[in-house]
């Protein structure tokens, strides 16, 4: 058999990879806007993002099962039809909420089995057929089987960079700058494009008389594919039940914004992209007869990498000297720091065994292309399962520290199916150490102990208590922390404290409603400060409170003295889902949206859209208040959420609590919207004697800041994480 130059092998797998790093990002973009096609019908909850990326994954798992099959019949024809099919895929993500809009047939299914079945009509055709394109690129690449190892451990390398390039480009650029469907529309045209380069990929120089590849049997001992795929599925569980958990410890201490998410999607991609490209040199270059010690002296790193995550949050980071060069970074830098500390190399081990595993798997050159997509299939498959378990069970079950413990063990069970490690002492002796350690950690952590008062399936909530000085008094109080943010203060003896501004301006338009019975709609529940106040200081109002986390709602009768007797409703699901399809018409007399996560609002509530929803909830002369933490000055979300009320109501107003505000300084404010325009002096008169919190701005001053930048937040146009960055970088700052 001759062997073709090495010049035209790598240069066709330069262009193969190529083609693999476009589909890939591509496929990212369309992730990554899918939740915002989504969220006018299913809303923006844990559900809609568990399905938006279990959906993707199980059309990516089934893709690499269907595309080996395809492997055998590897061509540049075969690349191209692939990636046009990608583009229709993509243009079908416009046509479908097109046509749910136009015919609301999604209504026809209640919420909790709409979320799946919608999710999976958008979703599933682009991860599919673009995943079909993995095993044919392998296989096109490949020109010697002795390197099938390293050209797997590239194609996968490549398609996980492009995954980060494409999370970066559309978080970064692409979403604040386009709408959505000019986004989807300009990916399809990239795959399009990307479907003409495939056409003029060179094809191998060595094929036999029928056309095919030599078939060579370079493993007489292939590891069974039913222990590969078990492998391969563990750690990939482990790898994203880490992705998942990251996100949650990141929170805590760094909030919640654009920067932290892509921060630990890109260190978690980059760990694992780099480790497909060190697994696969590993496996082509083992010695005969090691390759399953050398797997199984990765699956046992990944083990430890995973329990280590642990150790460096609880001693490295807690160092004084590398704790104070992290605070005194920049906050990207802060983020990166943080996240590469703690990530970054156990998603190096885990990215190190798929391409090992394939490597061992292959008994022949003419099954490389199967083998390998069937492989990515049960590791893509073990990812569902870890984004669905941890996201609906581990965290909430076990917590976050737990969850972990257990992810560490997972590459200890892979291991053991691997049938090495009771050959070798070095193996069984680490082996017995790491499970030693995780059980011993499982056993005597507790999260009571940790403040934790619930861990959901949202935020971690802690309760602490906390002395408030109020003039010459002193309060006793409890605080409601949800992950970084300091959500709620309650003082359980006196149901009417209410510590926070923004709630006072809140009680003081519910004591101007002229009904005798007025009907206030809260999003945004959190402690239950202000429903559990007006319920007391006004008993004939009936109050409805949408808090989408049920357990921020059991915290609050369970630790915060919340009334079980008292008039509230609490409905535990998206507010925009609340407000389009359960809320009553023209019923409310004030609608609240206190629905603050950390810094920002999610953006599905503060578009146009959801503020037509609003209007018609409310009577004719209803208000309307929006809760944001802004800059005035500096701020570009209270600017873009102003401009969007005045297109629906006819008098939109912010509000401070300060006559001598700062306009640089980061504050809470509440945003009026009414058709009946603002009258404080009524508002005053209606308090009894108290004194009014709500003001205005100095004649305008509003009015100037508003003209620095207009911005009308739609469904199609909603990025609120960009506009809230520069706050966060000043946050971040003041640390």
């Amino acid at each position: 058999m001759t062997v073709e130059p090495n010049s035209a092998s790598r240069f066709r797998l330069a262009v193969v990879g190529a083609i693999v790093f476009a589909a890939n990002c591509g496929l990212l973009v369309l992730q990554l806007v899918a939740g915002k096609l989504l969220s006018p019908f299913v809303g923006s909850s844990l559900e809609t993002w568990t399905a938006v990326i279990g959906v993707f994954l199980a059309g990516i798992a089934v893709g690499n099962a269907v595309g080996g099959r395809l492997a055998h019949r590897a061509s540049p024809r075969l690349l191209a039809v692939i990636l046009l099919a990608g583009a229709v895929a993509a243009l079908w993500m416009i046509a479908l909420p097109a046509i749910l809009q136009t015919t609301q047939i999604h209504r026809l299914l209640e919420l909790n089995p709409r979320i799946p079945v919608v999710t999976f009509l958008l979703c599933f055709p682009a991860g599919f057929v673009l995943s079909l394109l993995t095993a044919p690129a392998i296989e096109l690449g490949l020109a010697d089987i002795r390197r099938a190892g390293r050209v797997a451990g590239l194609i996968f390398s490549l398609s996980t960079l492009g995954c980060l390039v494409g999370n970066y480009v559309t978080g970064f650029v692409l979403i604040p700058s386009f709408t959505i469907d000019l986004i989807v529309v300009a990916t399809a045209a990239g795959l399009a494009a990307t479907a003409v380069a495939a056409c003029f990929v060179p094809r191998r120089t060595e094929p036999t008389a029928d056309g095919s590849i030599a078939a060579i049997v370079v493993n007489p001992d292939p590891l069974p594919f039913r222990r590969a795929a078990a492998i391969v599925f563990l750690c990939s569980f482990a790898g994203m039940t880490l992705e998942l958990t990251a996100s949650r410890i990141i929170a805590q201490n760094l909030g919640v914004s654009l920067f932290t998410w892509t921060g630990i999607i890109g260190v978690m991609l980059a760990g694992t992209a780099l480790g497909n490209w060190l697994g696969g040199r590993l496996a082509d270059g083992a010695p005969p007869g090691e390759g399953r010690n050398r797997l199984g002296l990765y699956l046992l790193y990944a083990g430890y990498g995973i329990g280590l995550v642990l150790v460096v949050y609880g001693v490295v980071l807690n160092v004084p000297w590398f704790r104070d060069s992290i605070l005194d970074a920049g906050p990207i830098a802060r983020v990166v720091l943080w996240t590469f500390a703690l990530f970054f190399l156990p998603m190096l081990a885990l990215g190190t065994i798929s391409p090992q595993v394939i490597r061992l798997t292959i008994p022949s050159s003419d099954r490389a292309g199967r083998t390998a997509g069937r492989v990515y299939a049960w590791s893509t498959a073990g990812a569902i399962a870890g984004t669905f378990a941890t996201g609906y069970f581990l965290i909430s079950g076990l917590g976050m520290f737990r969850t972990i413990l257990t992810a560490a063990l997972l590459p200890v069970l892979a291991l053991l199916l691997l049938r090495v490690a009771l050959k070798q002492n070095l193996l069984l002796y680490g082996l017995s150490i790491l499970v030693g350690g995780v059980v011993t950690g499982l056993v005597r952590f507790d999260n009571a102990g940790a403040g934790v008062a619930l861990e959901t399936n949202y935020y971690t909530i802690r309760i602490v208590d906390t002395d408030i000085y109020d003039h010459d008094r002193v309060i006793h109080a409890k605080q409601m922390q949800l992950d970084y943010l300091i959500h709620s203060t309650v003082v359980l003896d006196d149901p009417t404290y209410l510590f926070y501004p923004h709630e006072q301006i809140q009680m003081e338009f519910l004591r101007a409603v002229p009904t005798r019975n007025p009907r206030v709609l809260v999003i945004g529940g959190g402690g239950y400060t202000y429903p559990r106040c007006a319920s007391v200081e006004v008993p004939s109002v009936q109050l409805d409170v949408v808090e989408i986390d049920p357990g921020v709602t059991e915290v609050a009768y369970s630790h915060l003295g919340l009334d079980p007797a008292l008039p509230i409703r609490s409905f535990n699901q998206d507010g925009r889902q609340f407000v389009e399809e359960r809320a009553e018409v023209g019923v409310y007399d004030l609608v609240t949206l206190d629905a603050v996560n950390d810094l920002s609002v999610p953006g599905h509530l503060l578009t146009a859209e959801f503020n037509i929803g609003v209007k018609k909830t409310l009577k004719p002369n209803g208000v309307y208040l929006v809760t944001v933490i802004d800059i005035l000055q500096y701020g570009r979300l209270w600017k873009a959420v102003s401009h969007t009320l005045k297109e629906n109501f006819k008098h939109v107003e912010l509000l401070t609590y300060d006559d001598d505000y700062d306009a640089q300084q980061q504050k809470v404010y509440c945003l009026y919207a009414s058709d009946m325009p603002l009258n404080l002096e009524k508002l005053e008169k209606a308090q009894g004697g108290k004194p009014l919190y709500a003001r205005r701005l100095p004649d305008g001053e509003e009015a100037r800041m508003l003209r620095l930048e207009r911005i009308v937040l739609r469904d199609q146009f909603a990025p609120t994480d960009n506009m809230m960055s520069g706050v966060f970088v000043r946050r971040a700052r003041r640390k």
